[in-house]
């Protein structure tokens, strides 16, 4: 027990474990530090029962998706933004441990009575996967499996090349990604409960056709989780009680 612990101190001071949204180094049993925890822009209840935004920021308007409901702990604004580019565009994988905390909070506070079967991380190409190095939704991915005690399953794969989802209309996502992505062959979905991964919803256009395909392979229910929400411009209030959310 002592070698243990001092081997601990000893990786604690060499490796210390960092702050995914600022990078500075944070205390072993958290992932987060102080001054960001107080300024994080959380998403608080009461939250649209489908796109898991704020009821005041909600723009889905009831719209029909292959997804059961997303949520994620942020707004896509402020450090998270910043973390989400940390982690995407500049090789902090570690921020990927500060998000998987907050988002597999989440899911346990809004889907406390669903039990997955996997988790599954939306894919990216295999061009991106070589020049990145990593797929940033594969890490988020592992972190709340591991936190929710059920297995990463790659049960999707990116067929084609698509232009960046980031900066394009609205009205022009959902083409973007249409038939870009197939089941991983090998990999038999059907009957499960899975949780779809990603680092950012904005339209949702990406994780609706990821649900598709998994729905389309026999999966029973896709549940999904994000590491952040971007606001739309379009704030109209869209949650009514009793609106269809399947």
């Amino acid at each position: 027990m002592v070698i243990k612990s001092w081997i601990g101190r000893a990786v604690d001071l060499l490796f210390p474990r960092r702050c995914g949204f600022c990078g500075q180094p944070v205390k072993a049993e958290t992932s987060v530090c102080e001054r960001c925890k107080e300024e994080l822009p959380r998403i608080l209840p009461p939250l649209c029962s489908f796109c898991g935004r704020g009821k005041a920021s909600c723009t889905c308007r009831g719209k029909r998706r292959h997804f059961q409901r997303c949520v994620s702990p942020f707004y896509y604004e402020g450090l998270a933004k910043r973390g989400i580019l940390r982690l995407k565009l500049y090789g902090k994988t570690y921020a990927a441990v500060s998000f998987a905390d907050a988002m597999a909070a989440c899911v346990i506070r809004e889907y406390g009575g669903v039990v997955f079967d996997a988790v599954v991380p939306v894919p990216v190409s295999t061009s991106t996967l070589r020049d990145r190095g990593y797929n940033q939704s594969r890490l988020l991915a592992s972190g709340i499996a591991a936190r929710l005690s059920c297995p990463v399953e790659e049960a999707l794969v990116k067929i084609s090349e698509t232009a960046p989802q980031r900066g394009m209309p609205a009205a022009q996502r959902s083409g973007n990604v249409l038939g870009v992505f197939d089941r991983t062959e090998g990999h038999d979905v059907s009957g499960k409960t899975l949780l779809v991964v990603d680092d950012i919803l904005t339209t949702g256009a990406t994780l609706d056709e990821c649900a598709k395909m998994l729905k389309l392979y026999g999966a029973r229910e896709i549940y999904a989780v994000t590491g952040a929400a971007a606001r739309l411009s379009d704030r109209t209030p869209a949650c009514q009680k009793g609106e269809n959310t399947v």
